[in-house]
């Protein structure tokens, strides 16, 4: 059997080419033609020699390699992608870090939000350039509100950490100092399919609704979020 190296020298990749592809994919996790002219090599490289960073990336992190050539992106689905389509935010030690309790809840709830959006807006034909949809500032919270009784933080630095890490994870773009301002727009991309499948929504849903049906007074109003936790976990 060739080695990495012979298969990459056969496909004309260059090693520090395909390191550079790896490495982008471990610590972001996302890799999209559409986030700048780098990002653009590294996706025309990563296509060159997909087989070859899925092997690496199988053997050395157990992880699996999803790639939409629709909207020209690569993401990385660690440990046993979940059927459920909701990232494990536990299993990565940069989310531990940073994101631990509340914030953990508040992330998964905006995550959801984004996708739920971006479905009715689709339907609804509101599509912008390269697949986008756009929503308000005011429209997000307010449907996190009502699907999921999640509110954003009051403090400034919980709730940039969270829109940071939905920027990371490739699935909206935004201006982070505008977002105080509730008429600034969030552009969904439509490669948050990648990332959260319909039946996480769906489920999101039932539980909360489920929940608030159990008991006229919901003193827990974020329980169907943990829920959702539990089952992305599991």
């Amino acid at each position: 059997m060739k080695s990495i190296q012979d298969r990459l020298k056969a496909k004309n990749v260059k090693l520090e080419e395909f390191q550079a592809v790896n490495a982008l994919l471990i610590s972001r996790g996302f890799l999209s033609r559409d986030d700048g002219v780098r990002h653009r090599a590294l996706y025309m490289v990563a296509q060159r020699c997909q087989d070859e960073v899925q092997d690496v990336l199988a053997f050395v992190y157990g992880a699996s390699l999803f790639h939409d050539p629709s909207t020209s992106h690569f993401r990385l689905q660690p440990f046993g992608a979940r059927d459920i389509g909701l990232p494990d935010i536990g299993e990565e030690i940069e989310i531990r870090r940073e994101l631990k309790g509340a914030v953990h809840k508040d992330f998964t709830a905006a995550l959801l939000t984004l996708k739920l959006l971006y479905d009715e807006l689709i339907v609804e034909r509101r599509i912008g350039p390269g697949g986008r949809v756009a929503v308000r500032v005011t429209e997000f919270v307010t449907a996190m509100k009502v699907n999921f009784k999640v509110d954003l933080p009051a403090a400034d630095s919980h709730r940039k950490a969270i829109f940071m890490k939905l920027k990371k994870h490739g699935v909206a773009e935004f201006n982070i100092d505008e977002l105080k301002d509730e008429d600034a727009v969030i552009s969904i991309r439509p490669e948050i399919a990648s990332l959260v499948y319909d039946s996480a929504v769906a489920a999101a849903v039932a539980s909360i609704q489920q929940s608030s049906g159990n008991s006229e007074d919901v003193t827990e109003p974020s329980a169907g979020i943990d829920d959702m936790e539990m089952d992305a976990a599991g």
